[in-house]
């Protein structure tokens, strides 16, 4: 039961407090994007790092998306044995190398901390969460070998299922403790996002994007308004008797 919820249910519990998060503090901060950039700026100094720091969880991104949305590409480049000891040892050191960044980064967050309890608790247990994905991520490739295979051979299909709507909780149950627990707290990053600095991003890039949609509407109802003004009927249905 405990594994249905946190592989079948839980996954959709975090992606709602995300939209439902973003979208209460979308609402809320609409009038307040000068506070919005300034709490960007904070988070940049948090979570930006070092370009090491940057360079690695890019790196890191672009290893996940490929297994889970190109598992047949990352198949192929794995056929040939150098390419997959290749991808392995990448995957590898920069997990290590995210480790120290993630510990520069808490170092930097709990000695300059300087807003609310809630934004500060938030931002914690993001980092929190952050350490276990990369932890649980680095102890994988330590311990199970030719993760980039059995990911894109099993994870791939349940994150699939997941978004087709219809879970398959038996595709990450099988998996080793460390693998559930880098699916798991992924997730929970997600559900944390709202509250922490970071939301500011994506608060602003939705207002941004709204922004720009509203405008050819906007411009489309101006221009309504002119032409009906220039060619009211009003005075040919009701002349003004002199």
């Amino acid at each position: 039961m405990r594994a249905n919820f946190l592989f079948s249910v839980w996954p959709y519990m975090a992606f709602s407090l995300l939209a439902v998060g973003l979208a209460i503090r979308c609402l809320l901060e609409q009038k307040r994007m000068d506070a919005v950039r300034a709490e960007m700026a904070e988070a940049w100094s948090v979570f930006g790092g070092a370009n090491v720091w940057r360079a690695v969880v890019a790196l890191l991104l672009v290893v996940h998306v490929a297994v889970l949305l190109l598992p047949q590409s990352v198949l192929a480049w794995n056929s040939h044995p150098l390419r997959l000891y290749l991808f392995e040892a990448i995957a590898l050191i920069a997990g290590l190398a995210a480790l120290v960044g993630w510990a520069k980064l808490t170092w930097r967050q709990v000695s300059h901390g300087n807003r609310s309890v809630i934004t500060e608790l938030s931002d914690t247990i993001f980092l929190a969460l952050l350490l276990l994905a990369i932890a649980s991520g680095v102890l994988m490739a330590a311990l199970y070998r030719w993760g980039s295979l059995w990911g894109a051979l099993v994870l791939t299909p349940y994150v699939a299922s997941i978004l087709r709507g219809g879970p398959a909780p038996g595709l990450a149950t099988q998996m080793p403790f460390f693998v559930r627990l880098h699916v798991f707290s992924a997730f929970a990053m997600l559900a944390v996002l709202p509250l922490t600095r970071l939301a500011a991003f994506f608060v602003f890039a939705l207002h941004s994007s709204l922004a720009l949609m509203g405008r050819p509407v906007s411009a489309a109802v101006h221009a309504a308004e002119r032409w009906l003004r220039r060619h009211n009927p009003a005075p040919w249905l009701w002349p003004e008797e002199d």
